[in-house]
């Protein structure tokens, strides 16, 4: 009866740790534009602060919708028009949320310990406003680069009748912490936690990245919630600290038929549609746009290429197959992009981040936290589609997952997986790789073909094709 009890345990943990999450996922496009306070001296210290930006709402953006997100002094500014410590403006060009944006700031102009105002505003063509937000954060001079993670817009006010009624509150996103499911709901500065059918109000705290919260429970423990993007902590008094995977992803909006690409230094995004061919280049603190009908694709022997008129000359557009790393992040991606506008050369990756785990028919664990597990039956296989499934060593699970340029998250519920019984060495190896999975959050393609999959608390798992 022990025994029996024991593995009961393991599986029902290993089962809590991957369930089914929400439907079919898109690529989001990663929004490119102009960064006016990286303009100055390339000789000062720059501070750059990154994140993106999302709202809960299934609506799309009109054409012609624009992005500005400025930093300034909490005190005194931050009005988007006005003067700020780092502004990016930012023509959407058609692009969905989540969009993320970048921006650079001088050193000699933030002050340590200070909290500074991080506004984001969505117009559409005409100028009215459609989304914003305006969240504090402390942006700590010494640190180069700062990732607020995932930032939530409110829907504008708008004129409305009398007899309007209020917007019905949203659900929420869950995340699993552990074996426990938590419902968060990001407010203006504050946070609604719901644990265990309560609802505890915590209030926005000092963080150096993500966004952090805390406050105290009925019973007068402390708790606090540290979300960086689809990824948290979540920290109890008397409690072990559990790591947090958002356990399901909102509905996406059917992905577009187009290819896309994108470059850093500078930055550039290339889109390619049924009719359409896009690119957006930041110069000199401005975003530039091209668009023209889609020329005719020239087929070379390793890749193809797209040549057409610009006013300004010629624009060439060669996509070659083949490992492509995102120079910020790391990411591989499957193409390699290569963009010529008159005499200037752009170069990035193309493609998707799931097509390219989609690539390998099956990717093998050779290395779990450290501990070599070549030989323990522990395998994964991606689809473009989001959807991964694989061995645990003993079980095989399913689950939905979510690749793009800033990392890859496994959704924290998955939607199978089979119930047999293992020795208890092997169990334990299978709940230790099923949490593993869970705190993913970035990925990685070394040299020799080493997939890395790293998340938070060290967590590293390393495949093979």
């Amino acid at each position: 009866m022990r025994r029996t009890g024991w593995v009961a345990t393991c599986l029902t943990a290993g089962l809590a740790l991957l369930a089914a999450a929400g439907p079919g996922l898109a690529i989001a496009p990663q929004p490119q534009g102009s960064n006016g306070a990286a303009n100055g001296s390339t000789a000062r210290a720059l501070v750059t602060i990154i994140g993106e930006l999302s709202y809960r709402e299934r609506m799309a953006l009109p054409p012609g919708a624009t992005l500005l997100v400025t930093l300034a002094e909490q005190a005194g500014g931050g009005d988007p028009a006005g003067p700020a410590l780092a502004r990016q403006s930012i023509d959407l060009a058609g692009q969905q949320v989540p969009l993320n944006f970048r921006l650079t700031a001088a050193k000699a102009k933030l002050k340590a310990g200070e909290r500074y105002a991080l506004r984001a505003l969505i117009q559409d063509k005409a100028g009215q406003p459609l989304w914003s937000i305006q969240s504090a954060h402390v942006i700590d001079p010494d640190q180069p680069l700062h990732d607020l993670g995932m930032l939530w817009l409110t829907r504008a006010a708008t004129p409305a009748a009398a007899t309007e009624l209020p917007s019905p509150r949203p659900p929420g996103i869950p995340f699993l912490c552990g074996e426990r499911q938590v419902t968060v709901l990001a407010g203006e500065d504050s946070l609604d936690l719901t644990l265990d059918g309560v609802t505890h109000r915590l209030d926005q705290r000092l963080s150096a990245s993500g966004a952090r919260y805390g406050g105290a429970m009925a019973d007068g423990r402390d708790i606090e919630f540290w979300n960086k993007g689809r990824n948290a902590r979540l920290t109890i008094t008397g409690e072990a600290e559990a790591s947090c995977a958002q356990s399901e992803f909102p509905d996406d909006p059917p992905p577009a038929s187009q290819y896309e690409a994108r470059g850093r230094a500078p930055d550039w995004t290339l889109r390619i549609g049924p009719e359409r061919l896009d690119l957006v280049r930041s110069v000199t603190g401005t975003s530039q746009i091209a668009q023209v009908p889609v020329p005719e694709r020239q087929l070379l022997a390793d890749g193809h290429r797209y040549v057409a008129r610009l006013g300004t000359g010629e624009l060439r557009v060669t996509i070659n197959p083949g490992l492509c790393l995102d120079k910020r992040t790391g990411v591989p991606f499957p193409d390699r992009v290569t963009v010529e506008v008159g005499s200037q050369e752009l170069t990035g990756c193309g493609g998707s981040a799931a097509a390219f785990l989609a690539q390998v028919d099956q990717w093998t664990v050779t290395m779990l936290n450290g501990d070599p597990v070549a030989d323990a039956g522990l395998s994964m296989r991606f689809t473009s589609q989001g959807e991964i499934s694989g061995s645990a060593g003993c079980n095989r699970f399913m689950a939905r997952y979510r690749a793009d340029a800033n990392g890859l998250t496994i959704a924290g519920r998955s939607g199978a997986s089979t119930l047999m019984a293992c020795p208890r060495e092997v169990m334990l190896r299978e709940q230790a790789f099923l949490s593993a999975l869970r705190s993913v959050q970035t990925h990685s393609v070394e040299e020799d073909g080493t997939l890395v999959l790293t998340g938070l608390d060290d967590t590293e798992i390393r495949l093979r094709r």
